[in-house]
């Protein structure tokens, strides 16, 4: 990594650090940033998806094959898989796998995907379309699995789609058309924008979950460990999907699989787990955050020197 890659590597983690830290100290102040959550993350969505190549994303879509493959795994056999691996091993904690397994790839994926190196348009596929196929196939896995009915509203869904997604989505190419240079200066600092929309994302969810810090302090440790269980799980299973149907291409593929995958849509799902099931079922989707940033920094370090590596051989 370049002295400037590992400034901003320092960054991320500090700010990560920080946010957690002030979520659970002073859960006030994440209280406050609570209500804009759905705006934050259509602000990080529309900083990243100034760099996405539309043609790309198209062409995507034309060829769904990819696509269609990892949001099957994505919205059905992981979530299912995972609901009866996790009912045998530790019930308790079933209904919250089932539900932060199977929700849709997160509108933060695009982030880790520019930050650490992948294929922007693939990623972004997943965002679209498990985002419309979640609230359909997500309450009826649950409904048959765990006998409880649940349903995302389709109003609210909708609502999400256009905030979150749809007005970044067309917002970044209108801008990309009609005024270039704007973009060029937003893509020049989308970087340390993200950084700040994150963390204050982190802030804001574990002002939710502070009290837990201090009454269950087990309770914290046991969700952390599943979550982090959980992202391994994912990632894997994502990067071995794109090995698997893509020998012999590039390394950006399987790592667009690993984040389509394992970046998942965690905040919405802490949101409605908490409105139909409670906060304790939520704070797996929570605590998720732990390794889902966490990840980002292994995953940058880990893919800068596999490329190294790779110009090295190169070079020889």
């Amino acid at each position: 990594m370049t002295n400037y890659d590992t400034k901003i590597l320092l960054v991320l983690s500090f700010s990560i650090l920080a946010s957690t830290i002030s979520g659970i100290i002073f859960p006030s102040l994440g209280e406050f940033f609570s209500p804009y959550i759905l705006v934050i993350l259509g602000l990080l969505l529309f900083f990243n998806l100034i760099q996405l190549n539309f043609q790309d994303l198209i062409s995507t879509f034309k060829k769904p094959k990819f696509l269609f493959i990892l949001c099957i795994m994505k919205v059905l056999v992981i979530p299912v898989t995972m609901y009866f691996v996790t009912n045998q091993i530790y019930p308790k904690y079933a209904l919250s796998v089932l539900l932060l397994s199977g929700i849709s790839t997160g509108l933060g994926a695009p982030f880790v995907t520019n930050y650490v190196g992948g294929r922007l348009s693939i990623v972004v596929g997943m965002v679209i379309v498990t985002s419309l196929a979640v609230p359909f196939i997500l309450p009826a896995l649950v409904y048959i699995l765990y006998n409880t009915e649940f349903s995302i509203p389709v109003f609210d869904m909708i609502l999400l789609l256009v905030i979150s997604l749809i007005v970044p989505l067309i917002g970044s190419g209108i801008i990309k058309k009609y005024l270039p240079k704007i973009a060029i200066s937003i893509n020049k600092s989308s970087l340390p924008l993200s950084i700040i929309l994150m963390a204050l994302i982190n802030l804001a969810i574990f002002s939710k979950f502070s009290d837990y810090f201090y009454l269950e302090f087990t309770f914290v440790t046991t969700t952390t460990v599943i979550a982090f269980a959980l992202f391994a799980i994912f990632a894997i299973t994502g990067y071995l999907i794109m090995n698997l149907n893509n020998r012999g291409t590039s390394m950006k593929y399987k790592i667009s699989g690993l984040i389509a995958i394992s970046y998942v849509n965690n905040i919405l799902v802490t949101v409605f787990a908490q409105q139909f099931f409670g906060s304790q079922v939520a704070a797996l989707a929570a605590f998720y955050n732990v390794p889902y940033y966490i990840g980002i920094i292994f995953l940058k370090i880990l893919y800068s020197k596999i490329l190294r590596t790779k110009n090295d051989e190169t070079e020889y």
